[in-house]
């Protein structure tokens, strides 16, 4: 029977809709898991805000089940010093594919396993709600996973103005780690760049001014003997942003101590003392805290500890801090504090090397990961040794065989 004449576009428009949904069913079933899960080319529903630091990556991953290797003790544990790094992993939209994840991993591979790497440990402090897997990873890799309490009872969500930044204030209990001696603590968007093991060397301990402490504070030292002395016996110290009293809160070296840890309590409560906006980074540089007028004054670090961008001009050309009055620079960079991993701020800061950078050592990693057999040994046994310290190895063995 013959289509009525009106009828054929309809028909003719329903036809090519099934050939079209049968061959892209076919195609979508074939398809990786992760590209059917929306784990490739997926713009997450974060992306869609504006701010920066929330677009993806979309970096290709290492192929290595880290997982299975997540049993095995954290890489350089046995560090007598008790020193140790640590960054912060709280996203409320946590992702494996999320550009704090894998930042958090570039931390750990260039700490624990790249060409200047540290002997010591590296933390991991994540929020309650991070999902196994993310632990999992991040263990995998080396790193110790240690859950952190959130601190979101001081500020109202509803005035913080970085959504992001929702539990940044969690980062004061970091204090509250007193199994250990010394904290070097990076945002996870803070990046070294080379071996960084001398700062524990480099930043001193010092004594708090007792003439300058407040009320609570006077009771613990009247209180005398070891918590006394721990807690007017401090360690901090961070780089300068911006004015000299204000302090980047994304590199800072600490000494855990309770007493300390409530001091910084009682601050953050006193939210008119200190910027709110500035979350943490307001309470750790407010006059109850650790301001260069107080009675817990912060010890100054030069900035190739924290090149933030308005430091990286000056880092690249010779002489100009002197010029402009700064600090003069202290040996190479160490660090560079940016989000490396986005190709818009690199285009928009006239620093696509960075992002390049970022590129080259991502992939530095990944291939890593995927062909070192040295990281699987290291994971099982605690001692990684290149495949070129193996090979003299074993040629020292056959030389010391053939002489016998």
């Amino acid at each position: 029977m013959a289509v009525p004449r009106t009828f054929k576009p309809i028909f003719t428009a329903v036809l090519i809709f099934l050939v079209f949904s049968v061959l892209y069913f076919s195609y979508s079933n074939n398809l990786p898991y992760a590209a059917r899960a929306g784990l490739i080319g997926h713009k997450h529903p974060l992306a869609e805000t504006e701010d920066l630091g929330l677009v993806f990556p979309n970096d290709p991953i290492p192929r290595i089940d880290f997982a299975a290797y997540s049993k095995y003790p954290a890489h350089n544990i046995k560090e007598p010093s008790k020193y140790a790094f640590s960054t912060f992993y709280c996203t409320r939209e946590p992702d494996v594919r999320g550009p704090y994840f894998e930042a958090a991993q570039q931390i750990i591979w260039r700490l624990l396993w790249s060409p200047y790497r540290s002997k010591y440990p590296v933390i991991i402090f994540v929020c309650p709600f991070i999902p196994e897997e993310n632990r999992k990873i991040f263990r995998g890799q080396g790193a110790i996973v240690k859950e952190i309490e959130l601190l979101d009872d001081i500020i109202p969500d509803e005035i913080i103005s970085t959504k992001r930044w929702i539990d940044v204030l969690s980062k004061l209990n970091i204090w509250k780690e007193v199994e250990w001696n010394r904290i070097v603590f990076l945002d996870s968007d803070a990046f070294p760049v080379r071996n960084i093991d001398d700062i524990f060397d480099i930043v001193p301990v010092q004594h708090c001014k007792r003439e300058a402490l407040g009320p609570e504070d006077k009771a613990v030292v009247a209180s005398g003997g070891k918590t006394a002395e721990e807690f007017c016996d401090y360690v901090y110290s961070g780089i300068s942003q911006f004015t000299i009293n204000n302090i980047n809160a994304g590199f800072l070296v600490l000494k855990p101590n309770l007493e300390m840890h409530a001091k910084l309590m009682r601050a953050a409560r006193m939210t008119d003392d200190y910027d709110i906006r500035f979350m943490e980074q307001g309470v750790l540089s407010s006059p109850n805290a650790f301001s260069q007028d107080g009675a817990f004054p912060v010890h100054k670090l030069p900035s190739v500890w924290n090149t933030l961008p308005e430091n990286f001009i000056e880092h690249r050309i010779p002489g100009l801090e002197v010029s402009k009055g700064l600090e003069l620079t202290e040996g190479p960079v160490r660090v560079l504090h940016a989000k490396l991993w986005n190709k818009a701020w690199g285009e928009w800061n006239n620093l696509t090397d960075l992002t390049d950078l970022w590129d080259r050592d991502w992939m530095n990693m990944c291939r890593f990961y995927d062909g070192d057999p040295g990281f699987v040994e290291a994971r099982k046994t605690g001692i990684y040794k290149t495949m070129w310290e193996k090979f003299l190895e074993s040629k020292a063995a056959e030389d010391a065989a053939a002489v016998s």
